[in-house]
């Protein structure tokens, strides 16, 4: 006999309403909202739910297996009484307002608390499980949700996040929070396991082509012909300076400065002209000029051990925000942790509660070849009559998981090509019948008789004419 459990949707029991084989509930990792959908017949006379309303589904052992919001009621046929019903978690509650403001110097506890407490007041969302990590030098926010600022922090720290279904905050090391029970010959907890081994995105030598970084001094020489002012280099320059017959000369910016030095630089044609006003060089002058270029980045890092046991994978890394060398073989080792070995997933089922994503499971099987710590990537809750679930857990070794964030990302790399300021205002044009304007606010304004939109400035600062409104008078919350 499977535990007996309890639906409230709105405060109000609905278990009997529910066809209890219909209840999926899929919890997902970290930046994916966990889901629960189900199919109900008003059997109570309660009425057919309504979007946004509370739903939480327990045990009778008090486990909580889904809380959060309605968000679609799908009805089977005109004037019918049974409705199929999705829901999300609690990660509704995190993203109804934008998170627009600029950290420095705080620690990722810090600004994890204070976007709870600035952008989520109201909603008894806790922080109790959120850990300290680092201080962070400076983090912007240029108007995202909540839940995506908490993905830019994870990504920043290599950590974890979670909203739980008492609507705290989870956020901790991979490895802090392990399952009920782990895999090994000896337990008999799970049925149905499957693992997959791929070896076609395996990476052994990673090749890492950066930015650019500056040479050393060069000194490039040449003489004049008694004709030419334009002289081309080999290279475009940066930090130049000239001498002509060793006597410094003054430089200047071609098309920018047109008068006042006795050389123009054009960077990106890689020439020096000389000014119309100095005398041509002839073969007995000598310029010199001495300049630093530009050296691509590029390094090469593999691992030996599996060029050994798989041969040579190569693999190629372009980006040139990568401003150093070490930078660059930091870059292709962490492909290389990554890539080397053959990507593990897999999957089980267990008839026991308390497994959910982002928890760390150890896999311990002689005959798989494994022995390793893997993530649980998302866990789905399925209903099969009688208070009874079924849970099948998807897993991946941390490597696959760092394959699939950096996936992600590729995907939204281009989703915002605006590129916003710091220090960028909103500017809000609010109706005084606006129920978030508070009574010390609407105080403070007067209604024009012009029309009911048009809002006054009623304070001391002289303006002409008097009570002109003025924009930036109140800065919002």
């Amino acid at each position: 006999m499977g535990a007996l459990y309890s639906v409230t949707i709105d405060g109000v029991e609905r278990v009997d309403d529910i066809l209890a084989n219909t209840i999926v509930i899929e919890d997902n990792l970290n930046d994916q909202q966990n889901i629960c959908n189900f199919r109900l017949i008003d059997r109570s006379g309660n009425g057919i739910p309504a979007s946004d309303q509370e739903i939480i589904i327990t045990l009778d052992d008090a486990t909580v297996l889904f809380a959060g919001y309605i968000v679609n009621i799908k009805y089977q046929s005109v004037g019918a009484t049974e409705v199929t019903i999705n829901c999300i978690d609690y990660a509704r509650l995190l993203d109804r307002n934008l998170v627009h403001r600029t950290y420095e110097d705080a620690t990722d506890k810090e600004i994890i608390e204070d976007i709870v407490s600035r952008y989520c007041a109201g909603f008894g969302i806790t922080t109790v499980n959120v850990t300290e990590a680092v201080t962070i030098s400076q983090k912007a926010f240029n108007y995202i949700q909540p839940t995506q600022a908490l993905k830019q922090l994870t990504k920043l720290t290599n950590r974890n996040w979670y909203i739980d279904y008492n609507k705290d905050i989870h956020y901790f090391a991979i490895n802090d929070e392990s399952t009920p029970f782990d895999i090994d010959i000896a337990n008999d907890d799970y049925i149905n396991l499957n693992i997959s081994k791929d070896a076609s995105q395996l990476k052994n030598r990673v090749y890492v082509r950066g930015g650019t970084k500056l040479s050393d001094a060069t000194t490039y020489s040449t003489k004049g012909d008694g004709v030419k002012r334009q002289f081309v280099l080999p290279d475009k320059p940066h930090d130049v300076t000239i001498k002509v017959n060793t006597v410094t000369k003054t430089i200047g910016i071609k098309n920018i400065d047109s008068s006042g030095y006795d050389w123009y630089l054009n960077f990106q044609e890689k020439y020096l002209e000389q000014d119309d006003g100095g005398s041509v060089l002839t073969s007995s002058d000598t310029l010199e000029i001495t300049y630093k270029y530009d050296i691509p980045i590029l390094v090469a890092v593999e691992d030996t051990a599996s060029i050994l046991e798989n041969g040579s994978k190569e693999f190629a890394i372009f980006d040139k925000s990568i401003a150093t060398t070490q930078a660059a073989r930091d870059r292709a080792t962490a492909e290389l942790t990554d890539y080397a070995d053959k990507l593990i997933t897999g999957s089980f089922q267990t008839f026991i509660a308390g497994f959910h994503s982002g928890q760390t499971i150890h896999i311990n099987l002689a005959n798989y070849e494994i022995d390793d710590d893997y993530i649980v990537q998302k866990v789905t809750c399925t209903a099969f009559g009688n208070g009874n679930y079924i849970y099948t857990i998807s897993i991946a070794s941390a490597k696959t998981l760092g394959i699939i964030r950096f996936l992600i990302e590729l995907l939204e790399a281009n989703k915002n090509l605006i590129e916003l300021s710091d220090q960028e205002v909103v500017d809000e044009l609010l109706n005084l019948s606006d129920s978030l304007l508070s009574d010390s606010l609407i105080d403070s304004l007067t209604t024009d008789s012009a029309g009911a939109y048009a809002t006054w400035c009623t304070d001391s600062v002289q303006s002409s004419p008097s009570t002109r409104a003025r924009w930036g008078l109140f800065q919002w919350g």
